[in-house]
């Protein structure tokens, strides 16, 4: 039965425990499964294309999950507060099935296909901000801290190796140049199997939560605002997710208008893609162990400029077509192993941060932070794209440059830019006292 309204808290049994661990698990991995078509992949960019829309709608598509999360992540939590976890990840899991459907009955709209496609994409996004606001809350009632850090690597490498199965499966299947009804097909199925998320959420029992938080709404906002290490680095990671976040969407449609890459090409690239996060994330555990969150930032932004500006020299006519997917699918494997390490070492560092007793609030604020920049990134790259504010082709001698490749460099000078602002982040550059603490 669906936990629509606050349960009444269930006692915490090592049985119950496990078989919780086991369905949040399969709800992550069915979950990844069904809404990758609409988020990092290039499913979305090629169904938005079918249907008529331009280089600035097909990008931003790709901007709302991570833009309106930013914006309604608090909001969420103080909804989380009054619903309970579970009951606002299923009433809003719930919402974002029907919105799904939409979205795949968007060609039916005829000469609304594309309003109808970005509306439901944006309510979605908002949709979606509740299941990430009560994700982690709700999991830290059944997991135990000795637990923890295997749990989470076993749900990060299931997740993520179900979704970059199933995009390369898609890849294999759909052709060069898939019809919009196959393309349909492949969202419709995915909506489907995103159901598995509710199923196996309604299934884990409400336990209560293991350390109340000791701040309200409103005292741990202000908490949170009062934290300088805190702000000063959701400040960070809001310029370095504006500078970086949008490569990998853009280079989906440089693949697909300028380097004019079969479709299947594209989705297997994608897959690849998200294979690189699956890499990052086993290996960034180890590299943090060995190097520190200081050594592993620095190669961060070493390798988020280094591979946007190879991105950049990549043309047209530069290599042979094959050679070409090929070096920019290793690019975009490497980019992704990147991303997975940034991610990992910002959210210890956000835990660091948290002011004890307000750790959603002191996270939520952090992540407004994050995801607002990341879904900046898309838009703003996809603003400049739909006004026609660059060049479509300009030459330095006989190398001939889209409007894409200047956004490269842009992208590469911005995250030069962002590297400036390391001296806030605590673990670079040591400024009062602060603690790792284990217990987060």
């Amino acid at each position: 039965m669906m936990k629509w309204f606050k349960a009444l808290p269930a006692e915490l049994t090592p049985e119950r425990r496990r078989r919780a661990e086991r369905d949040s698990i399969l709800s992550t991995c069915f979950g990844a499964m069904g809404d990758i078509t609409l988020t990092d992949s290039a499913v979305i960019i090629l169904f938005a294309a079918a249907i008529g829309a331009g280089d600035m709608f097909s990008m931003v598509t790709t901007a709302f999950m991570p833009l309106f999360n930013g914006l309604f992540i608090i909001p969420m939590a103080w909804l989380a507060a009054r619903l309970g976890n579970q009951g606002l990840i299923l009433r809003t899991c719930t919402i974002s099935f029907v919105l799904y459907l939409v979205i795949v009955a968007s060609p039916f709209f005829g000469s609304f296909a594309v309003t109808a496609m970005i509306g439901a994409l944006m309510l979605f996004a908002v949709s979606h901000t509740g299941y990430v606001t009560g994700w982690f809350p709700m999991i830290d009632t059944f997991l135990t801290p000795e637990r923890r850090g295997g749990y989470l690597g076993l749900m990060r490498f299931c997740w993520q190796l179900s979704a970059s199965a199933f995009l390369f499966g898609i890849g294999l299947i759909i052709g060069k140049n898939p019809p919009l009804r196959m393309l349909q097909l492949v969202l419709l199925v995915s909506a489907l199997i995103y159901l598995g998320r509710i199923v196996f959420i309604s299934r884990i029992p409400v336990f209560p939560a293991r350390k109340p938080e000791s701040f309200g709404f409103g005292t741990g906002l202000a908490t949170a605002l009062a934290n300088k290490p805190l702000v000063g680095y959701s400040v960070y990671l809001f310029v370095l997710n504006l500078a970086a976040y949008g490569t990998i969407p853009l280079t989906t449609l440089y693949l697909k208008r300028w380097i004019m890459a079969p479709d299947n090409v594209i989705v297997l690239i994608s897959a690849v893609t998200l294979g690189g996060m699956l890499i990052g994330s086993l290996g960034a555990g180890p590299l943090l162990r060995r190097y520190g969150i200081r050594r592993v930032l620095l190669g961060v932004h070493l390798c988020y400029a280094l591979t946007n500006l190879a991105l950049f020299f990549i043309g047209r006519e530069v290599m042979p077509p094959v050679l070409t997917y090929s070096v920019i699918c290793l690019l975009l494997f490497v980019y992704s192993v990147t991303y997975a390490n940034a991610n990992i070492a910002s959210t210890s560092e956000m835990m660091a941060l948290a002011t004890p007793g307000n750790k959603v609030m002191a996270m939520a604020f952090c992540g407004a932070f994050y995801y607002t920049g990341s879904g900046l990134s898309r838009l703003l790259s996809s603003l400049i794209l739909g006004a026609g504010l660059l060049a479509p082709r300009w030459q330095i001698g006989g190398l001939v440059f889209s409007h894409y490749q200047t956004l490269y460099l842009f992208y590469t000078v911005a995250i030069g830019f962002a590297a400036m602002l390391l001296v806030v982040v605590p673990a670079v550059f040591p400024r009062g006292e602060y603690f790792y603490r284990d217990d987060h």
